[in-house]
């Protein structure tokens, strides 16, 4: 896993576990608890981190912040059966954006058309 991608998942893990702790201590609601975490961390992300590219910062973007969606689907969904447990949605929806960002990492660019950019076109005999 590369450097930046480690990085950039710490800071949407302390989000999650900030936005954990603070539906937990808290009566604020979720979507504006997990919402403001996912932003501040994305802020981080942004300007602290400096190594990746803006696609692949972009990437973990979009998976955390589905992660985080995952989450508040979870607190809508179950938040009666869950009952004091509900704090835990925003780790849990973390875990599983965490662990899909582990098993598929970003795709390598190739060319449509590699012979168009340089690369020669197979020799064959005869």
């Amino acid at each position: 896993m590369a450097r930046h991608r480690l990085i950039s998942m710490l800071y949407y893990g302390a989000a999650a576990l900030v936005a954990a702790a603070t539906l937990m201590l808290t009566t604020f609601p979720a979507v504006l608890v997990v919402a403001l975490t996912v932003a501040v961390a994305a802020g981080a992300d942004r300007f602290f981190s400096r190594d990746p590219d803006p696609d692949e910062r972009m990437r973990s973007f979009v998976i955390f912040t589905i992660g985080a969606v995952v989450g508040l689907v979870l607190i809508l969904m179950f938040g009666s059966r869950l009952g004091s447990w509900t704090f835990a949605t925003p780790i849990v929806g973390f875990g599983l954006a965490a662990l899909f960002d582990y098993f598929v990492p970003p795709a390598g660019y190739q060319p449509r058309d590699p012979h168009r950019y340089g690369e020669s076109p197979p020799v064959t005999a005869r």
